[in-house]
């Protein structure tokens, strides 16, 4: 269990030399400390060598509880951000920017002094012309270019603005745009200060490929020591910064404000040096020249040479635990010189290698191995030893720094596979689930876990799903759910190794648009490697792809599963439809040995839906829906065809009577009452049965003869079922002829009004007419509308013909010229709905107190809203509004009672059944009283008796019609 400080480290990322040195000083100070090292990235993942001027909108408070102190690297958090997090009470240290409107300790490398020196150095060159190429928006490299200009001033140069490159970012890219302006220019320079060593490697690039020789005609000087610089041609002159030792001050800041030590919010300065190679001019340090081969000091004197060779490049080496294996090895070295001086028997090779060893080791940077090489050659020739001796030493130290070289290089391979396999792993994400974590079995992580954020909008980035954890071996499920301040989890964060100089990383799991949570992982810091943290970035940026490519394939599946039913299934129903029964029946023509197929229509459907409304007509299609299946058996499958049309397929049954006693299982089903709102409804079935036969070669055939015996048991009265028989084909036949003949019929003339008056039943006045169509059939004689209406109405004939009958009838009232009688006129639903009917009257131009239009109520029930508005336009136009049929229809009292309509018409069936049935002259009564209340007329249809008139009369009606006055007649026939 941890007992030191658990650091917070916010950056934009943590690839690269420069963030590696920062977190390798850091990892030494919180490993004294017993502490951890948490390092959250601020930018999205798989953000890549990106210099930002402004701090990224990172406001996330990862690890908030677990952390005790913040060091921000250059602009990694906001200004808000850090300011939160001094409110709440942890230190805060940021490195190399400017914290504004924060209070808190900053450090930074003495850009200054550093830069000062580089200048001076070039002066001291004979440079008098020296640009600077950088982007000062970096805090550092502001304060470079500052002291760039000051030391020119000091030495009493010009500062010439010609000569300032601005760079745009602190990349080796920047540094090639610049010197190609450089070039561009004439190169009016002689030499040049860089930001940055990124900066300076892109100018040597790019002025060595124009051809010219480096430092002669431009000398250049970088900052920063990248381990690059040291391999340039010429070799680059840099200003060191301590990273290591900016790290580790960081720690000790945090540390002492943990303790309650005073700490001055203030700039806190490291030291920085010149290291001379070659771009400036001098031969550098990988030149071999002797130095003075006095030998004075002996062996003491080349063991602290041999030190200071290896602390300025690797000071870890400085420490007890290395020091008496270097003392031994120099040591040993320099007797084996001085014995070979003497003449002495000097070591084999494999003993030289081994003595040699210790020296070895700290070879990794080339530099050094060149500096010990010289140190070793020089104090040989002091003491006159033997040339092949040296030359041996020389060999070992030099296979020695190769070694470290091949393994590098081996090490970045390994890096290079494991990034292909987890890039495979992760961008095969449709087979291997991502958030499993599996793929980091593949890696040196030693521990991990993936926190997801909740798809609840209301938890918002609050929290998150810890739903994997990885513990250096398997993938295992997470913990749940997480505040956002409490991930990683503790468990996870006691997993770091300080000794083996492991730590945190978190990276938020953010590409582009998508947005998916935050990747905590335990590892090694890498800081001698050049991609530092960037393959943990790079898996982040992975793992977010695949999460991205997850989430579209569920949604595409998702999608695929909506497209499937929607294409097999009625949305409204959930039955299967049309395509998918077909579907069914094909499969059961095939393999079944016995067929059947029931289509059902709904009887009395539409007058619900125009009644009650389309709402209403889908929550009773949902119930017979219901009831149809809830009748259905193991071999019997139902379907909705559309509309009120359903379908039922039975196979294998038993004997030939079971499609009719199904269809009678059915219809009782379906007839059954069904509440809708506060109205009961009931509608029954017309049901046709079509059993399967050899005959049939494909689906249509069944279904289209199933329709005939339908649209047959239609015909024969509500409720019925049949089963189809050839000579059924001519109905359909016949309806099919009907409605081609009626569509010609309009054209030809075929079509003509015959009238019936309608009589003041107080004087027997006639007052009214009613146009009632016909159809003067070629050679079918004189059809009446049931024949030929319901099949005009399946069509657009319904509203021509509406159209029609309306002109021709007001032509005619107008024609008659007999004051005070009104025409009425029926619209159909599909009229009064779908056509024209206000511009169709306007058409007609009679005067419109002359007609009447006649509606059912089912008709302005549809939309009662909408019906008021066309009502009131008929009103005030001076258009009569009858409701016919009143009392069969689903209406709503209420709804009338706001209408604007002037007479009521009382369905003949009433009529004809008032005389001897107390409970329909009861609901004649009924419906007149309603009607004189309202102070509407009161028009009796179908009255054919004396009796009946009487009857109607004293019970109110203002108005009579039947064929005891007259049946319909001609125009000229009319008996006025």
């Amino acid at each position: 269990m941890r007992q030191g400080p658990v650091l917070g480290v916010l950056s934009t990322w943590f690839g690269g030399t420069y963030f590696g040195g920062l977190l390798g000083g850091m990892q030494a100070g919180v490993a004294s400390r017993d502490g951890r090292l948490i390092a959250v990235q601020t930018l999205d993942a798989g953000t890549f060598r990106l210099d930002f001027d402004q701090a990224p909108t990172f406001d996330h408070r990862v690890a908030w509880e677990h952390i005790d102190g913040f060091v921000i690297f250059l602009n990694g958090a906001g200004s808000a951000y850090l300011r939160e997090a001094r409110r709440s009470g942890r230190p805060v240290v940021v490195i190399s920017d400017n914290a504004d409107g924060v209070s808190c300790p900053t450090i930074a490398p003495d850009n200054r002094a550093g830069t000062a020196a580089a200048v001076r150095h070039l002066i001291e060159h004979g440079h008098t012309r020296i640009a600077f190429a950088g982007h000062p928006d970096q805090v550092d490299t502001g304060e470079r270019y500052e002291a760039y200009r000051e030391t020119l001033r000091a030495a009493g140069l010009p500062v010439d603005d010609r000569l300032f490159y601005e760079t745009g970012d602190m990349q080796q890219p920047g540094g090639e745009r610049a010197a190609r302006r450089m070039l561009a220019d004439g190169l009016p320079s002689t030499a040049v200060m860089c930001g940055n060593d990124q900066n300076a490697i892109g100018v040597l690039r790019v002025l060595g490929e124009a051809g010219y020789d480096l430092p002669a005609a431009q000398a250049v000087i970088g900052f920063d020591d990248l381990p690059d610089s040291a391999s340039m041609i010429p070799s680059l002159t840099t200003v060191r910064q301590p990273l290591d030792q900016i790290g580790e001050l960081a720690v000790d800041l945090v540390a002492r404000m943990l303790r309650g030590d005073p700490v001055r919010n203030e700039q806190h300065r490291v030291a920085t040096g010149l290291v001379v190679r070659e771009s400036c001019g001098c031969p550098g340090p990988l030149a071999l020249a002797s130095g003075p081969a006095d030998g004075q000091g002996g062996p003491d004197r080349l063991l602290a040479d041999i030190r200071r060779a290896v602390d300025a490049n690797m000071p870890a080496w400085s420490t007890a635990g290395h020091s008496a294996e270097l003392e031994m090895s120099v040591k040993g070295v320099a007797a084996v010189l001085a014995d070979a001086a003497t003449g002495l028997p000097t070591p084999t090779g494999t003993e030289l290698r081994r003595l040699l060893q210790p020296v070895a080791r700290r070879l990794e940077n080339y530099e050094v191995a060149v500096a010990v090489m010289r140190l070793f050659r020089d104090y040989g020739r002091a003491l006159r030893s033997s040339e092949d001796l040296v030359y041996q030493i020389f060999v070992v130290l030099a296979q020695a720094q190769s070694s470290f070289q091949v393994a590098h290089g081996r090490s970045t391979m390994s890096a290079l596979g494991t990034q292909y396999s987890v890039s495979m792993q992760l961008l095969r994400s449709q087979e291997r689930d991502p958030r499993s974590l599996d793929w980091l079995r593949a890696t040196d992580i030693r521990g991990g876990c993936l926190g997801l954020w909740p798809d609840e909008p209301e938890a918002s980035r609050r929290v998150l799903d810890v739903i994997a954890t990885y513990d250096g071996k398997a993938g295992m499920p997470g913990c749940g759910r997480l505040e956002i301040e409490r991930f990683p989890p503790t468990e996870l964060i006691d997993r770091v190794d300080v000794a083996a100089q492991e730590m945190i990383f978190v990276a938020h799991l953010k590409v582009d648009n998508g947005d998916w949570g935050m990747l905590a992982l335990v590892g090694p810091i890498q800081a001698g490697l050049a991609e530092g943290r960037e393959t943990m970035n790079q898996w982040a940026a992975l793992l977010s792809v695949a999460l991205e490519h997850d989430s579209v394939l569920q949604t595409l599946r998702e999608q695929e599963e909506v497209l499937r039913r929607a294409a097999l299934y009625d949305d409204l129903t959930g039955l299967p439809n049309r395509s998918h029964f077909r579907d069914r029946l094909m499969l059961a023509m095939g393999r079944a040995r016995q067929y059947a197929v029931l289509l059902l229509d709904l009887d009395g459907f539409k007058l619900v839906n125009d009644s009650l409304g389309h709402e209403a007509g889908d929550r009773l299609l949902q119930e017979v829906a219901r009831r149809v299946t809830v009748e259905l058996r193991v071999n019997e499958a139902a379907a909705r065809l559309g509309g009120d049309e359903f379908a039922v397929l039975i196979e294998d049954f038993g004997g030939p009577d079971v499609p009719a006693v199904l269809a009678e299982r059915l219809q009782a089903a379906v007839s059954a009452p069904c509440r809708l709102g506060d109205t009961d409804v009931a509608v029954t079935a017309s049901i046709g049965i079509a059993v399967g036969a050899d005959s049939y070669g494909d689906t249509q055939a069944v279904m289209r003869d199933a329709d005939a015996a339908m649209y047959f048991a239609k015909s024969s009265g509500k409720r019925a079922h049949a089963l189809f028989v050839p000579s059924m084909h001519e109905s359909a036949l016949d309806r099919l002829r009907t409605g081609a003949e009626l569509r010609n019929a309009i054209g030809d003339g075929q079509l003509e009004l015959f009238y019936q008056p309608i009589v003041a039943l107080d004087s027997g006045v006639v007052c009214g007419v009613e146009a009632l169509l016909r159809w003067r059939h070629p050679t079918r004689g004189l059809l009446v509308p049931p024949v030929f209406l319901p099949i005009a109405e399946e069509s657009d004939l319904g509203v021509k013909i509406g159209t029609w009958v309306l002109r021709e009838a007001s032509r005619q009232v107008a024609e008659w010229g007999r004051p005070g009688i009104r025409m009425s006129v029926n619209v159909s639903n599909r009229q009064f709905w779908h056509g024209d009917l206000i511009a169709d009257l306007v058409a007609t131009g009679v005067d419109p107190a002359l007609l009447a239009v006649e509606i059912t109520e089912g008709v302005i029930m549809h939309d009662v809203r909408h019906a008021t508005r066309v009502i009131a336009e008929l009103t005030a136009m001076g258009v009569e509004v009858h409701i016919d049929d009143f009392g069969t229809g689903y209406s709503s009292l209420e709804a009338l009672h706001d209408l604007p309509f002037d007479a009521l018409k009382i369905d003949r069936s009433f009529v004809s059944r008032s005389t001897g049935s107390l409970r329909s002259r009861e609901l004649v009564r009924t419906i007149v009283a309603m009607g004189l209340n309202l102070g509407l007329k009161v028009i009796a249809e179908g009255i054919e008796t004396v009796e009946e008139q009487q009857l109607v009369r004293e019970l109110g009606c203002t108005h009579g019609q039947g064929y005891l006055f007259s049946r319909p007649v001609p125009a000229h026939l009319m008996p006025w």
